[in-house]
């Protein structure tokens, strides 16, 4: 008991919760709250819809756009896939609205059913409309014509695209949680996810995240989104859990008693309690702040998570416009080859050519730093800037979402690109060798100790090196894993004990960066699995 309670305090540590602070925002109540980096989207019972810079966004001076209705609108957000405009439904009718934040007028109409929307989800060129009549409208985005309409077995409560399987989940109100193929518009699953209504849906990275809404069944549920098995279950809310959010290495969810709750996703620990004045039925969350919707009000949280303090890779701009191991130039910048057409999708010949034709040597440089990690402001950056996302063919919504981070997820995955091996003997059997690829400028930017050889190598013997660490395989192929994508995840088939002790000196070993996050990882590791 005293070890369990020692564990969750460490937890607890490196994840700070500031004070909420109340900001009225309308004289009804706060229907829907959505947030993204730039602006907050609101909806009111009061048949209002707000759109409102997130900096001093509780002035009047701060708001953009505002929409007055005949009905209660049930959801604004921002389009989720590629295309400009805000989506808007409204619980007196059935149609769906595209709004033009320029002019602030209706650019589309999706015209639905006569009953209202309960929420839609986009899908490549498509949206989805969900009725409380149980009909499911699918409409083209371009034309705004019917391209599917059919009927599901209950009335939806709340629904997600996951995107990594590529399916649509809704959450009924008899408990069940549907499945549909967007490309076959078919319903290809149906499953029993609680014991009364599916209240709260999220969904991230294959896993599926559901809650029950009611004091029958109120415990919030993760679920396999290719198998549909279900993989662990939180404790929840007490009366029912409403809404669901996930991030980092965090679920954050809401209730009836009027607590948002932040749990550690792989233990299913709960690590901090945020008290509010209210209860929650809707919340959203940036990097910085936790957005709650308590009647009248935004309550706005701010975060402090130490497990996320290097979201973006820590970078590699102190590797742009320096002459170490680059091997190409653009203008007379000094870059590498390998970065260049991971982040453009494109040959560095023809970025150069593109470049240096066509853009300054000032407009050059800031993309280049860009391309090497920096993280730009966009509302000042993105005009000098555009004509060349245009030349390179990168929508300017695509330039915004496009992380180093999600860039590196992506080469990890490519085996092809690697150019670099490490032979790593394995140490059950005295003869075999195992050959582990890598890209070299991940080496390079990552490990001092690998900067230093390949400065001192001739090419015949570049390709490949033998590891002397004495390290395993295994513990070898989590830190080259660890190197792209800045986490280290282990389950208990990975013998986390065994890479725990062998990879707590690889800080000083393979030279990383002083502030590299390895050792939060690995502290994070001996907690979950209570390793000394």
């Amino acid at each position: 008991m005293n070890q369990n309670k020692q564990t969750h305090q460490k937890i607890t540590q490196e994840l700070q919760i500031e004070e909420p602070k109340n900001f009225l925002i309308f004289n009804d109540v706060i229907s829907s709250i959505t947030v993204d980096e730039e602006f907050l989207y609101i909806t009111s019972n009061e048949n209002k819809a707000l759109l409102t810079s997130l900096n001093d966004f509780q002035k009047e001076s701060s708001k953009t756009f505002s929409i007055q209705t005949n009905s209660i609108i049930s959801h604004l957000r921002k389009r989720q896939e590629e295309g400009e405009g805000l989506i808007m439904t409204s619980q007196g009718e059935g149609n769906v609205l595209v709004i033009d934040p320029e002019t602030k007028k209706t650019a589309k109409i999706f015209v639905g059913n006569i009953l209202p929307a309960r929420f839609t989800i986009d899908y490549k060129d498509r949206i989805y409309s969900f009725s409380i009549t149980r009909d499911v409208f699918c409409w083209d985005f371009e034309t705004t014509n019917v391209i599917e309409e059919f009927k599901i077995g209950d009335v939806p409560s709340c629904g997600a695209l996951e995107k990594e399987s590529g399916k649509i989940f809704v959450g009924l109100m008899n408990g069940n949680v549907l499945v549909l193929d967007p490309e076959l518009n078919e319903v290809i699953k149906v499953f029993k996810a609680h014991d009364d209504q599916v209240f709260g849906m999220t969904s991230r990275d294959g896993i599926l995240y559901t809650s029950g809404g009611t004091e029958k069944d109120c415990t919030i549920k993760t679920w396999d989104a290719h198998t549909y098995q279900n993989l662990k279950q939180f404790e929840g809310h007490q009366g029912g859990t409403y809404c669901l959010k996930s991030k980092w290495a965090l679920l954050f969810s809401s209730g009836e008693d009027y607590k948002i709750k932040i749990w550690d996703l792989e233990t299913t620990q709960l690590l901090y309690v945020v008290n509010l004045n209210g209860e929650c039925w809707c919340f959203d969350l940036n990097e910085e702040f936790i957005y709650s919707a308590s009647y009248q009000s935004v309550v706005r949280i701010k975060i402090q998570n130490e497990l996320n303090k290097y979201p973006d890779s820590d970078s590699f701009v102190g590797f742009f416009n320096n002459p170490v191991l680059c091997d190409f130039k653009i203008w007379d910048f000094p870059v590498h080859k390998f970065l260049i057409k991971l982040r453009c999708s494109k040959e560095p010949d023809k970025v150069k050519k593109i470049l240096e034709n066509n853009f300054s040597k000032e407009e050059s440089f800031e993309f280049l730093e860009w391309i090497y990690g920096k993280n730009l402001n966009f509302s000042s950056s993105l005009k000098g800037i555009e004509k060349i996302l245009e030349k390179l063919e990168i929508q300017s919504e695509d330039f915004k979402k496009k992380t180093l981070q999600s860039d590196l997820i992506k080469a990890y995955s490519d085996e092809k690109s690697k150019d670099f091996s490490i032979i790593v003997k394995d140490s059950e059997q005295v003869e075999k060798f195992e050959e582990i690829k890598v890209h070299k400028f991940i080496l390079i930017a990552k490990c001092g100790l690998f900067r230093d050889f390949f400065q001192n190598i001739n090419e015949e013997n570049s390709k490949k090196v033998k590891d002397y660490s004495g390290k395993s395989v295994e513990s070898i192929k989590h830190f080259i894993k660890y190197l792209y994508l800045n986490d280290l995840k282990l389950t208990a088939d990975n013998d986390p004990e065994l890479i725990v002790e062998e990879l707590s000196d690889a800080v000083d070993y393979y030279q990383l960066d002083e502030n590299c996050n390895l050792p939060i990882c690995l502290k994070k590791i001996r907690n979950k699995f209570n390793l000394n």
